[in-house]
Order: structure tokens, then C-alpha cells, then sequence
């Protein structure tokens, strides 16, 4: 299992787009946001070993403005003024281009400008600074004519391998099918990839599970990937792309990421989603369930009938089946501070509601400044948590473990708890309690140091849909992909998406 995907599912509030009614609205191809936002670039370095194709949209077809033999692009955006105008009104581009070719031999640095007619611009010698970018430059590594276009959202760019077949490559990562570049405000340039949905899934699956794992459970991830994409088509609609290619969706490494196993596992599923109500659903996977899945109401406050907890029916044998991390309340402290509001120093923690399958739902800290109420995955992100399946120990919190009951095995945290003595009701507040029993007392003390508290846990994840150590065992155990996948989504089919749905 890779990490990358659990980083988003720490997010509390999840947006559930509404999903395609028919395999016949599915758009041919996938456009996977690669560079946006805060993470768009105001210049890219592009490779190819066939050379280059750049297109400009054309309304639903892509028309082809200049081809490049060069291997090497650099693409940037500027203002007209940084050019200067050299011949205008040129009849065609290979008028242009033979004007360009002789100042070429001068050493002038040529670009070719297309608005619908050609031009011829130069480099021009001033110094100027803008912060805006109304021109896309696109120049090679060698001394042949650049080329300028118009740069708006309307008329986007298209970068394409000169052979059908081959890959280009931005900022050092290839990819397959083409890039797509809009205006992404100021200087900044947004890159998108727009290729077929089963090869964008080559490049997330092995990087969303181990491609040494069991075939059954990469058959499965490919099928519960494949769902959660077409579920999230229209989720980043406004930047004008499907779905994010980092850790706020699936992560999606591109050509490079490429695994034989688990291009197989997307092959031998191809169209395949997982539907309930004979919709796609919303297929959250996680990292290791610590033994039980999680209702997705607890998660993500959207209460969904195939998401509701179930066992993990074998033992794991995870890495995450257990584990533990100390913190000091100064750190506790500065965690919250920095990510919720300031209330001081952190005097006391304490576990106000768990959800049915025992993961924390509501935790109270008190400081010196005030209070506040942290909840669900905000808990794992603010205190860099594996899960929310813990139980606190040291500091004032004085922790026992029942063996009978509806908590048995389970640690109690006796702070503030009112108990009945043979001095009537007693509420517990000090670092240590004194427990009767029939033939014995036993004092039990406050675990660890005063100024420390210990988040002793299970499991890796937010603890929704499919476990994938848990499917892992289930896949090791002659469990199917199918069997699988309908264990962890509840009354869910699987269908093809070829079918009418």
C-alpha cells in the first residue's frame, strides 16, 4: 500500500458529485490535472523523442499549428511588448516560415505568431517586468523559428508526440495521450493530461497498492479505482478537468509508474465499476482497517448504504496492526494552534465519542486559554495520527482495561469518571485510582510521564470501503477480486461500464 492517497482522506468535508446516469455520458478520455492551482508553473520543460505537435482548439477539433523536430521544448508565457513586430500579414506559414529562416542565419531569434493569420516577432531588448502572461511562447532547443499564440481559457493549447503511439514528457515525467495547457492565472500555466480512462489507470494502481501483492487484490484495486474515478468526474469541473492527479484523489504517476502486474490487473478488469442502485459508487479504499471498516457517516457526515463497517475477516498481518506515538503536550499545544486556534497550553485530552466500529469521533482539549472540540480525520491530520482507532494514555488520564462487557479488552480512561465506593460517589482526578477487587486492591497509576501523552493504536487510514491489507489476506486466503470488492461494499453489483447503468 502507497500513502500517497490516505494524505486526502484526512479532509472532513468530501463533496459527493453527482454521477453519469449512462455509459454513454462517460467522456472518451480522462483529463487528469497534473499542474494547477497553487501547484501551476509559469514555465515547463517538455520532452519528446519524435518531436512535437502543437494544436490550438478549434471547437471540438484540434487543429494542427506547427510541428516541431526538436526533443526539447520550453514553454512559458509573456506579453507581446517583450516581442518585437518584424512582418505582418504573411499569406500563409510557410511564407513565414522561409522569412523567419533567413533572420535565423542573421542570429535573430525568430517566433512565428499565429492569431488566425502569420506574423514574424522578434526577441525584443528591453527589460521590462509583467506579471501576466497574454502570449503562449513555445520555443525549441534548436535554432529553428519559435512560436507564439493567444493564450486564453477559451482557446486551449494542445502538446502532442509527434508519433501516435509515443510519450511526451513534462517537468521530467512522461506520459501517454496529450497535455493540455490553459491560463491558470498571472504567469502561471495549468497542464492537463487528457488520455483513455484504463491508461490513466495504469499510472495510478501502483501507486495506490504494493504491485507484488496477491493478483486477486490488484484486480480489485483496479475495479474500486476505476469506480472512484468515474464517481468524480465532475468534481474539479471549474478547472476544466476530471480529476486530480495527486493526493487530493488518486495519486497518478504517468508512463513512469507503470507496473506489468498491475496493467495486467486493469487489463483483465477492463470497463468494470463497482454500482449500487445501478450507479457508480463512491469506492473509498484505505490503507488497513485495524480490523474493522468504518461507516462512512462517521468519515466523511454523508451516510451511504454500501459503506458500513464490516470485519476484516483474516488476520492482516499488517505493518499498522499495531502501533504507538508519544507526544508532548507542548507539541500537542503548538499542533493545535498552528492548524485550529489558539487555546493555550494543552492541560488535559479526553475522548468524547467513538463511532460503532470504535474509532474517535470527538476529542476535547483543554488549555490554558480555552477549549475546543476537534473531530473525525481532523483528529489524524492535526496530531499526524496513522488512524483514528487509539486510545490515550499518560499525562493526568488514568487508563484500565476491562475484560467483560460490551468493552471487553478495551481501555477505559477513568479521569472525570464518577464510580461508587463505600464512601458514596467518587470522581476520579488525580494520576492514580485504587481498585477493589474481592481478595485484593491494586493501585494503577497514570502510563508515562505527566508532560507526554502516548496514542497507542491500529490500523492506517480514515477506515472507509475496502482495507487493502485486509483484502490482501482475504486474496491470500482463494478469495476472489469479486468476493472481495463485496465484502467491504455492501449489496453493490459489478458491472461493466460498456452496459447501460
Amino acid at each position: 500500500m502507497r500513502k500517497y492517497f490516505l494524505l486526502f482522506l484526512c479532509i472532513i468535508f468530501i463533496i459527493f458529485p453527482r454521477v453519469a446516469q449512462s455509459a454513454e455520458l462517460l467522456p472518451a478520455k480522462i483529463r487528469v490535472g497534473l499542474y494547477y492551482d497553487s501547484s501551476a508553473l509559469n514555465s515547463y520543460r517538455l520532452i519528446s523523442d519524435n518531436g512535437f505537435k502543437v494544436m490550438i482548439s478549434n471547437r471540438d477539433e484540434n487543429f494542427t499549428v506547427m510541428t516541431f523536430s526538436d526533443k526539447l521544448l520550453k514553454v512559458y508565457t509573456d506579453d507581446l511588448d517583450a516581442f518585437t513586430l518584424l512582418k505582418d500579414n504573411i499569406k500563409d506559414k510557410q511564407d513565414a516560415l522561409e522569412y523567419a529562416f533567413k533572420l535565423e542565419k542573421d542570429g535573430v531569434e525568430t517566433f512565428l505568431l499565429f492569431d488566425g493569420s502569420w506574423s514574424v516577432w522578434a526577441k525584443a531588448g528591453n527589460n521590462r517586468f509583467s506579471d501576466s502572461g497574454t502570449f503562449l511562447v513555445v520555443k525549441g532547443e534548436t535554432k529553428n523559428p519559435g512560436l507564439l499564440l493567444p493564450f486564453n481559457v477559451q482557446q486551449p493549447v494542445f502538446f502532442e508526440n509527434a508519433s501516435p503511439d509515443g510519450l511526451i514528457a513534462v517537468e521530467g515525467l512522461r506520459y501517454r495521450g496529450k497535455l493540455k495547457v490553459t491560463p491558470a492565472g498571472g504567469k502561471n500555466i495549468q497542464v492537463v493530461n487528457e488520455l483513455g480512462l484504463e491508461e490513466y489507470l495504469y499510472g495510478v494502481i501502483p501507486l495506490e497498492i504494493t504491485p507484488s501483492w496477491h493478483e486477486e487484490l490488484l484486480k480489485a484495486q483496479a475495479v474500486a479505482a476505476r469506480t472512484y474515478t468515474i464517481a468524480n468526474l465532475a468534481k474539479w469541473e471549474k478547472y476544466g478537468f476530471d480529476i486530480g492527479a495527486n493526493s487530493s484523489d488518486q495519486v497518478y504517476g504517468g508512463y513512469d509508474a507503470e507496473n506489468a502486474r498491475t496493467n495486467k490487473a486493469v487489463d483483465e478488469t477492463a470497463g468494470q465499476i463497482i454500482v449500487y442502485d445501478n450507479e457508480p459508487i463512491m469506492a473509498f479504499y484505505h490503507a488497513d482497517s485495524g480490523g474493522r471498516t468504518e461507516a462512512c457517516k462517521d468519515v466523511f457526515s454523508t451516510d451511504l448504504p454500501y459503506l458500513q463497517p464490516v470485519d476484516d475477516v483474516f488476520s492482516a498481518d499488517s505493518p499498522y496492526s499495531e502501533w504507538e506515538i508519544t507526544l508532548t503536550l507542548k507539541d500537542i499545544s503548538s499542533r493545535v494552534s498552528s492548524a485550529i486556534q489558539n487555546i493555550g497550553d494543552i492541560r488535559q485530552i479526553s475522548i468524547e465519542e467513538r463511532s460503532q466500529a470504535g474509532r474517535v469521533k470527538k476529542l476535547h482539549l483543554k488549555g490554558s486559554l480555552g477549549e475546543t472540540i476537534i473531530e473525525k480525520g481532523q483528529i489524524r491530520s492535526v496530531l499526524g495520527l496513522k488512524s483514528n482507532f487509539f486510545d490515550i494514555l499518560g499525562g493526568q488520564n488514568i487508563s484500565v482495561t476491562v475484560f467483560s462487557g460490551e468493552n471487553a479488552n478495551k481501555n477505559i480512561q477513568l479521569e472525570g469518571k464518577c464510580v461508587i465506593t463505600d464512601q458514596g460517589m467518587t470522581v476520579f482526578s488525580s494520576g492514580q485510582a485504587v481498585l477493589l477487587a474481592a481478595e485484593k486492591s491494586r493501585v494503577v497509576k497514570s502510563q508515562g510521564s505527566e508532560g507526554t501523552l502516548t496514542f497507542k493504536g491500529k490500523g492506517f487510514g480514515h477506515g472507509v470501503g475496502l482495507s487493502q491489507w485486509g483484502a490482501k489476506a482475504m486474496a491470500e486466503n482463494g478469495y476472489n477480486y469479486v468476493d472481495i470488492l463485496l465484502h467491504y461494499y455492501k449489496n453493490t453489483q459489478i458491472k461493466n461500464i460498456n452496459e447501460t447503468i
